[in-house]
Parts: C-alpha cells; structure tokens; sequence
C-alpha cells in the first residue's frame, strides 16, 4: 500500500520542496496532501487516519501548529498518526510546549532532505512495531 503524508505549512517554497523530497528514492510514488494553514490542515488530518507522518509548520495563519496539536489531543484524532513539528522557533521552551500537546518529533528549519527522510524512517519503524504496517 502506498504511504501517504501530510505537510501543513504556508510557505509555498517549502511545499515546492518538500515535492522534491517526496519525488525522490523510495518516497517515489507517495501521495502527499498539502495544506496552507492549520484549520485546512486538521480537516486534512481528520479525512485521512492512514498517514505514515504529518509534517507541521508552528507559526501560521488561522490556528498555528500548537491549535493543532492541543485540538487533535482534545478529540483524540487518530493518535496513533505522528506529527513533527517543523520550524524555525528554536528554543527548547518552544520544543517543550509542542511536546506537552503531543509532537512526535520536533524539526528546526532550515532542514536538509535527510532529517525529512529520516523523520520518514522512524515514523516507518513506529507503525511496524505497532503492527501497523
């Protein structure tokens, strides 16, 4: 079966990347749903339980990576699925804040297509040890 994912971010640039990073080796072939904002983004998130990995923008118009984060914990939306957040906040209090509303990982951008593919990897190893491969 086809792995999908989904990118939640408003930069443009980086939706153009990140379709080079899945274009490419055996991320080939992936579908991946794109979303500008946080509110398009959770509907995203909410139509599609078989994502291998979200890839969540902090800082954006309409509700922000951490409103997704705390809506998708309070509706306990597909808790299994693992999000990454993806930005440029740096701090470790940033860090902190998105872990306590359940980020997966946690990503600083400027990033190189392999922290990407290696987010992938791991999200893979997570979903085969669940017995969800």
């Amino acid at each position: 079966m086809p792995e999908s994912f989904l990118v939640i971010d408003d930069s443009k640039l980086l939706h153009q990347m990140y379709r080079l990073i899945f274009s490419q080796g055996d991320l080939a072939g992936s579908t991946v749903h794109y979303a500008a904002n946080g509110r398009e983004g959770y509907t995203l998130l909410a139509a599609h339980p078989e994502l291998t990995l979200v890839l969540l923008d902090l800082n954006m118009p309409e509700m922000n990576g951490l409103e997704v984060l705390a809506r998708r914990q309070a509706e306990h939306l597909h808790p299994n699925v693992p999000i990454a957040l993806v930005t440029t906040e740096g701090s470790e209090e940033d860090e902190a804040r998105g872990r306590a509303v359940g980020a997966w990982d946690y990503l600083r951008k400027p990033f190189q297509p392999s922290d990407i593919q290696a987010l992938v990897r791991r999200a893979r190893e997570l979903r085969r040890s669940r017995g969800a491969a």
